[in-house]
């Protein structure tokens, strides 16, 4: 068309194709003339098929939600959950529903749930208001500096700190750094329950495994001492014993429809005039009756049931046809499988409950821990504070608050070196793993430069004649899919990796996952993936010309947060529409559940809501905020996208920790401090990547003025980690005197010896002098003097009457020119009256006012049910048994059939195993119908 290149190209006439080309990661050559910028066919690539498919997950929610109350609002029916715990039902309307939903207040989950969940909702809108405030400084300010510049890039480009081109400039961005970063570091600032009484202390000696020694040792305040055996033979015979049962469940289930089906064909091919042929259990000889009224049928009450094998299944099913199985141990000979797994059950029980009476009475060796219960939380607290032994690492680590259903058991036998070992082992794991992850986050950000990919490499040269759209959801789409399927991946690794290094607790392990979680987060997601979506586009031209590395480095480092608002995108809108749908849910329910042909898996799916894995859920949006801060001066346009996300996942997790998920994981609040801890790292990132791009542009000044801010950020930050250490995992003693005074307690009176009357003093103190006494002393007359002794009251005299006269002064001055009114609104929010009611911005900006402890235990209700009512009769000696000590004897569930096999076979497996056929019917298509409210596995549940 006749349009020359001029310029920089060197009379190559691809220049600003594609080198120029600003990809989806956001990576653009320093070139001007390649204006032509895709990073907004980028964005809109990824945004509508993102918005679509957030659409369309939406109307499916807002249809089924009426519809499927197991799915969308398990915690209003379920019977695991107590009353306190379950929520009160929405309206079932079309729209009726979401004013009450969003009237909620976010104290009803503290109630319902968690503390964990309703710090997170807290956390999420903490991140909402920080994101938001980044907006209301940034935007007016940096994004207008950045349009104005004179990089000559375009679209999204445009607005990013790479189109500024005047070092001078870069002057606001110190300031306004100062300003939006400053706020985040100086912003910092369950009792009757058993586990709260209940200290765990790791590595005991030999010599302290012992009761009556650990009483010695702490005192009276000792109510009850749990330490644990080694039960690993009891733990391998429980588990083959519920095994056993379930094959025997599964082959009465087959042996009834087996018998059932054979009976209803015989039925269909006998005319219904002759029914008397039809064989009849009641044709077989005769012997006991059934006295379980409970399990009898009106036409079986007469029935005899001989004790013969197949005595009713055997009228349609012959011997040869019964479930069988060959075991390994009988040399892989068949064997009948109903009757070998009674008789395995019988020995197994015997062999458990011989272990058992073993352990009862001493034996077995003892695992180096203790769990010891006090009197009350305070002794609890005392002794978990306290240096209980002389050696290093003895009777150490000691933990408060785990509940005897989250213990890893497998945790407790280690001693502490090979606790030590284990943990720095999978330490240098997590870090190499960390390392060697890169490489697939590498290509994730690689494929975000897709277009220089297509240009370098001859191979992918077909993707560069694609169309834009495409081409902008390959490289804007896809690379955020890829990486947030990598990074699910990772939680269940390091799950696994805190059991090996002898995490004793399931909080305990997220808590460790939280830590390692991050720390992959932020390395992959964030500086992996920059770096390498910045790198790529340049790599060419530094080949060429390396003195050229320092400017391509600064144009191509904003141009990176191209990706993030893609990856937020997706995290936000699309990860949050699938939570809300929860597709999964709706197959198992509703499709997968017509497939199961067994009561017990039915019950299962039923029952059972995932619990919430704080561990993997809070590293994910400390990232996302972390990606916020970082590019908040660089491109603010990040904000944006950040405040909107963020706020929809408050309301999809506000949904969800209400109405469906299971909190039941509890660290007892301790991922938040830990969270807001993280959070800190995006203030490092942040000063250090301006430090860095100032000092590519050779800004020096601005450099110093972010260096001093990354070291006031480590002062404060250290500053922090002293003050609120400590009391993260201690509860001060102070609180117990708030809560009795809150509580009605008896007011503190002052002490009567305190003070002293006259008559004490004089005989206590005679020399000092009572001014009622008459002086006998000469009299000296006061004269003025001009000695220096008297120069310090004088000064401090004029300097508070300095004081006083300018402040009357400038109050007089701002009376005058109508300026009070306006600096007492300011001192208002500055330093605001505790006793009115604050609004949003007023809490978050003085939380040490309106969020003190009285304040947040107002919301607790005093209606809680007691926990120590849900308590056994003998729970202080099986509180903390190992699952294996305690665990009762397996209860299979059948179908109840017509022709009564199910009658015999309950009779017959009652000898051995609990057996029922109650609220389980075969129907007339030989199929399973569930009663699941009468299943025989219910057990209550237990506030330890």
């Amino acid at each position: 068309m006749g349009i020359s290149l001029n310029g920089g190209g060197n009379g190559d006439d691809r220049v600003g194709s594609a080198r120029d080309n600003s990809t989806g990661g956001g990576t653009v050559s320093k070139l001007k003339l390649g204006s032509d910028s895709s990073s907004l066919m980028s964005l809109v690539s990824t945004f509508i098929p993102v918005l679509i498919y957030t659409i369309v997950c939406l109307l499916i929610f807002w249809t089924l939600r009426r519809r499927s109350l197991r799915v969308y609002s398990p915690r209003t029916i379920l019977r695991d959950f107590f009353s306190h715990e379950q929520s009160v039902p929405l309206p079932k309307g079309w729209l009726d529903w979401v004013k009450p939903f969003w009237t909620v207040p976010d104290t009803d989950i503290l109630n319902r749930s968690s503390l964990d969940a309703f710090l997170f909702l807290r956390y999420l809108r903490i991140l909402t208001m920080i994101c938001f405030v980044g907006i209301c400084i940034t935007w007016p300010t940096l994004m207008t500096i950045h349009a104005c510049g004179t990089g000559g890039l375009s679209q999204l480009d445009r607005i990013t700190i790479g189109n500024v081109q005047n070092s001078k400039i870069l002057y606001a961005h110190a300031v306004i750094a100062w300003a939006f970063f400053g706020r985040h570091p100086l912003s910092y600032t369950t009792l009757l329950r058993l586990s709260s009484r209940t200290v765990m202390f790791g590595c005991v000696p030999p010599k302290y495994q012992d009761a009556a020694r650990m009483r010695k040792l702490f005192g009276d305040t000792v109510k009850n001492v749990w330490i644990p055996r080694d039960t690993s033979d009891l733990e391998r015979l429980v588990k083959e014993r519920d095994e056993t049962a379930l094959r025997l469940e599964k082959a009465e289930i087959r042996l009834i429809k087996m018998a059932n089906k054979r009976r209803n064909k015989q039925l269909k091919a006998i005319p219904a005039a002759l029914p008397e042929t039809v064989p009849s259990p009641s044709s077989s000889g005769s012997s006991e009756r059934s006295d379980d009224p409970e399990k009898g049928y009106p036409h079986q009450q007469n029935t005899a049931l001989p004790d013969v094998n197949g005595s009713v299944a055997a009228q349609w099913i012959g011997a040869s046809e019964r479930p069988y199985h060959r075991p390994l141990a009988n040399f892989f000979r068949r064997v009948d499988t109903i009757k070998w797994t009674r008789l395995r059950i019988k020995a197994l029980t015997h062999q458990i409950n011989k272990l058992r009476r073993g352990f009862l009475k001493g034996e077995g060796r003892r695992l180096p821990t203790a769990f010891v219960e006090f009197s009350s939380q305070a002794d609890a607290e005392r002794a978990f504070q306290t240096l209980a032994h002389n050696r290093p690492l003895h009777m150490s680590p000691r933990y408060i608050g785990i509940r005897p259903d989250e213990v890893v058991w497998s945790s407790l036998r280690m001693q502490w070196f090979e606790r030590i070992t284990r943990d720095f082992l999978m330490r240098a794991f997590i870090t190499a793993a960390i390392v060697f992850w890169s490489i697939p986050s590498a290509i994730v950000g690689a494929i975000s430069n897709i277009k220089f990919l297509s240009e370098t490499f001859p191979f992918l040269a077909w993707i560069s004649k694609l169309p834009d759209p495409v081409t902008g959801i390959i490289s804007g789409l896809l690379p955020a899919l890829a990486l947030s399927f990598l990074m699910a991946i990772v939680p269940w690794m390091l799950r696994g990796c805190a059991r090996l290094a002898g995490v004793p607790s399931l909080s305990l392990v997220e808590l460790f996952v939280q830590h390692a979680y991050f720390a992959f987060q932020v390395v992959q997601v964030f500086l992996i993936t920059t770096l390498t979506s910045a790198a790529s586009a340049a790599l060419t031209q530094v080949l060429k010309d390396p003195l050229s590395a320092k400017d391509l480095l600064a144009d191509n480092l904003p141009k990176a947060s191209n990706f993030y608002i893609s990856y937020i995108l997706i995290q936000c809108l699309a990860v949050g529409a699938a939570s809300l749908l929860r597709a999964f849910d709706i197959f198992r329910h509703h499709i997968m559940a017509k497939g199961f042909d067994n009561p017990r898996g039915l019950f299962r799916i039923w029952s059972r809501e995932r619990p919430v894995h704080w561990g993997a859920v809070f590293p994910v949006f400390t990232n996302m905020g972390v990606i916020a801060i970082s590019y908040s001066c660089i491109a603010p346009v990040v904000l944006g996208f950040a405040t909107a996300g963020l706020y929809c996942m408050y309301l999809v997790y506000k949904y969800n920790l209400l109405y469906v998920s299971d909190a039941s994981i509890d660290t007892r609040g301790l991922v938040y401090p830990r969270a807001l801890m993280h959070l800190l790292v995006g203030l490092y990132l942040a000063t250090i990547c301006l430090v860095g791009l100032f000092a590519l542009r050779s800004a020096y000044i601005p450099m110093v003025l972010m260096i001093a801010f990354l070291v006031f950020t480590a002062l404060v930050h250290i500053s922090l980690r002293e003050a609120v250490a400590p009391l993260l995992y201690n509860i001060p003693r102070a609180l117990a005197l708030e809560m009795e005074e809150l509580d009605g307690g008896p007011a503190m009176d002052s002490p009567k010896d305190d003070f002293l009357t006259d008559a004490d003093i004089t005989a206590a103190y005679p020399d000092f002098f009572d001014p009622g006494e008459e002086n006998e002393g000469p009299t000296h007359e006061v004269n003025g003097t001009r000695g220096v002794e008297g120069a310090s009251g004088f000064m401090a005299s004029v300097q508070d009457w300095s004081a006083g006269a300018i402040t009357k002064k400038m109050q007089a001055s701002a009376e005058k020119w109508g300026l009070a009114g306006p600096i007492g609104y300011i001192m208002d929010w500055v330093d605001p009256d505790p006793s009115i009611k604050p609004n949003f911005v007023l809490r978050w900006l003085h939380p040490g006012v309106f969020d003190d402890f009285s304040t947040l235990r107002r919301n607790i209700p005093v209606d809680l049910p007691d926990p120590t009512e849900t308590y056994p009769a003998d729970y202080a000696r099986r509180a903390y048994w190992p699952p294996e000590m305690a665990s009762p004897t397996p209860v299979i569930w059948i179908p109840r059939d017509p022709a009564g096999v199910s009658k015999q076979e309950v009779e017959h497996c009652r000898k051995v195993v609990g057996c029922s056929d109650e609220g389980a019917e075969l129907n007339d298509k030989n199929r399973i119908e569930v009663e699941l409210e009468k299943a025989p596995f219910w057990v209550p549940r237990v506030l330890y």
